[in-house]
């Protein structure tokens, strides 16, 4: 062979390799990720990865099934279905700075499980991704934590960005629950994580009978911090269903979460409750009134929730046209219930009432008779002393003569009611 001819057959035989490696490029691809590609994405992620069902054909990357664990990440583990991706085949072996492309099918979050009172979540360091800048949408999401306790987001659609070393993402759709309280719907949210540092722009909420939750949060070193308004909203999105079964109503208000603590306050529009067994029982010294239901003018409080769970409602006042009103405050957790109400009965039509100063009564004041009720004991074993005074009442009552005989206050005075509960009632 002539020496000239030596590096033209150099030069065929790369491109006899070339075009050779072109046409063999996905079963190279495809070997190169059955051995390397779990592990490539192991030490990029610092987490422990499972990959299942994955394949790279027609410059599209697929996998049944992604699974990661481990590391240090606020989630505990997350599972995804049906990933596709377009790559460049070149690109599976080395680094590239152009944005990668990922829709997923479904995404299962699972969140450590709820902390007990008292304790305090470790702080969950930032890893900061080697691998190229993603653009990722998943067409449905769900994240919650592994004891079903707290809030759970299902079927939410979400279009996250990593750049450098920040995530940007933005959700719509789907619904936010938490411990069998009505689920609000998903109309939008728009977050960013850098470094750690969770930031909610703005998010907007619904329940199914239109009413709404807007807002804005945020979390540093662990600790979050928000401003929520509500309005209408049904009280089974608020509270659970052993206190929402009783309350009927829309419900309006706004809240502060700072230092873990959130204080707010909370009206009622068209509230009545139901079955309030304090209200039955004074129903019993009274003549065909029946306080099973009773719809309520004003019905307001202010409240704080610890971070132990116990909340707190203290300038509660609520007013019904049946004439019946209670002022007080109170605590709840789920091992204690305190509160201290007073009631008042209005005198305008029962002049029976006053039959019952002072067993049951303590004062008349503003058109009403007051008495003052302490509620204790558990939610499931709850006390209260009101029972045995409306006993010894009924047992004092006058005869139904002699009680027609006890003078009424006019009706003129009667109507108004003013003193303390004018002072309180919006103008």
């Amino acid at each position: 062979m002539k020496r000239w001819q030596i590096p033209a057959a150099v030069v065929a035989a790369l491109l006899i390799a070339a075009g050779a490696a072109f046409l063999v490029r996905e079963n190279i691809a495809n070997y190169w990720i059955k051995r390397q590609l779990a592990g490539t994405l192991a030490d990029t992620l610092g987490a422990a990865v499972d990959l299942q069902g994955v394949a790279w054909k027609d410059g599209v990357l697929q996998a049944r099934v992604f699974r990661m664990s481990g590391g240090d990440y606020a989630f505990q583990s997350l599972e995804a279905r049906e990933l596709r991706a377009v790559v460049d085949w070149r690109d599976l072996l080395g680094a590239s700075s152009q944005p990668l492309q990922v829709e997923v099918a479904a995404v299962d979050v699972v969140y450590p499980p709820h902390l007990e009172p008292g304790k305090k979540p470790g702080a969950s360091s930032y890893h900061a991704s080697a691998s190229r800048p993603l653009d990722l949408r998943v067409a449905k999401s769900r994240l919650r934590r592994a004891d079903g306790r707290g809030w759970t987001v299902d079927g939410a659609q979400v279009h996250a960005v990593q750049s450098a070393d920040a995530w940007t993402f933005s959700v719509t759709g789907g619904s936010l629950s938490a411990e069998a309280r009505s689920p609000l719907q998903i109309e939008r949210l728009a977050a960013e994580n850098r470094e750690g540092s969770w930031s909610i722009d703005s998010f907007a909420l619904k329940d199914v009978r239109g009413g709404t939750m807007a807002g804005s949060a945020a979390n540093s070193g662990g600790i979050w911090s928000a401003k929520i308004s509500w309005q209408d909203l049904d009280p089974a999105v608020l509270v659970p269903p052993d206190v929402s079964s009783h309350l009927g109503g829309r419900v309006t208000g706004e809240a502060v979460l700072k230092d873990g603590v959130i204080r707010g306050k909370i009206e009622v529009a068209g509230a009545e409750t139901k079955s309030v067994d304090l209200f039955v029982k004074l129903a019993g010294l009274l003549d065909h009134e029946d306080w099973q239901r009773i719809p309520w003018r004003i019905f307001r409080f202010n409240f704080s929730m610890q971070p132990d769970g116990r909340m707190e409602m203290d300038d509660l006042l609520a007013v019904s046209p049946k004439g019946l009103a209670v002022r007080g405050k109170g605590a709840f957790a789920t091992d204690r219930i305190d509160a201290d109400l007073h009631v008042g009965v209005q005198a305008a039509g029962r002049p029976i009432l006053a039959a019952f100063v002072p067993v049951l009564f303590s004062s008349r004041e503003d058109g009403y008779y007051w008495t003052r009720v302490r509620i204790g004991g558990t939610p499931a074993a709850p006390t209260e002393n009101l029972s045995a005074r409306v006993a010894a009442a009924l047992a004092l009552a006058p005869a139904a003569g002699a009680a027609k005989s006890v003078v009424e206050i006019p009706d003129v005075a009667s109507e108004a009611i003013g003193g303390l509960l004018r002072e309180m009632m919006p103008r």
